[in-house]
């Protein structure tokens, strides 16, 4: 989180028009699956200026392990926020940590909750299917699996001693940059889909 807040002090020192208007976070354990996807695609559009923070879920709730966020004072008092949870709450369990505090802190606070939009976890978020990379998991929803086309995949909770194998077979994937996964924007669905997600999102009364 540390680093977070301080790369968005450091773009809000720039002037507006030279800094960057929004991040993407993903942890360690992420694959980029097509280079060709714009991360505009799942930005929300211009009415919807309120919106700061883009996450997914999954069946624990919350994963912070990929988010969206933009770069405006909002984002610094979030992520100071998240930091300072576990002072000012230590006898609160944080069982992700991080996450935990950043979902307690959303959760808690409706200044925090208002701005954030939970979006579909496959758009920036996805997680693995078979271990081969090439099949479907049957005992995992579809919806949440990584399919050719998508931005990412991610694999939280993936010991560290087994990364290097559960992440090998999808590194090959997208180091030998097959079209069916690396495909450009227009023919994966995303136009279409991000469209008619951010129509039901509204700005607050």
């Amino acid at each position: 989180m540390a680093i977070i807040l301080s790369v968005l002090l450091q773009e809000l020192q720039k002037p507006e028009g030279h800094r960057l208007e929004w991040l993407l976070y993903f942890d360690a354990d992420t694959v980029l699956m097509n280079p060709n996807m714009p991360l505009e695609t799942f930005l929300p559009p211009p009415h919807l200026s309120h919106v700061h923070l883009l996450l997914s879920k999954d069946w624990n709730g919350m994963n912070s392990g990929v988010f969206m966020i933009r770069v405006h004072p909002w984002s610094v008092q979030l992520i100071t926020a998240t930091t300072a949870y576990p002072i000012y709450n230590p006898d609160v369990e944080l069982k992700w940590f991080d996450q935990s505090a950043m979902g307690n802190v959303i959760k808690e606070n409706d200044y925090f909750r208002r701005s954030t939009v939970y979006c579909p976890l496959r758009w920036f978020n996805a997680y693995m299917r078979a271990q081969n990379g090439r099949d479907m998991n049957p005992d995992s929803p579809s919806y949440l699996q990584v399919h050719p086309g998508d931005l990412l995949v991610h694999f939280p909770g993936t010991p560290k001693d087994n990364l290097a194998k559960t992440l090998g077979p999808y590194m090959a994937i997208a180091e030998a940059h097959e079209p069916e996964w690396e495909q450009p924007l227009e023919n994966t669905g995303y136009i279409e889909e991000t469209k008619t997600f951010w129509q039901g999102i509204h700005p607050p009364e």
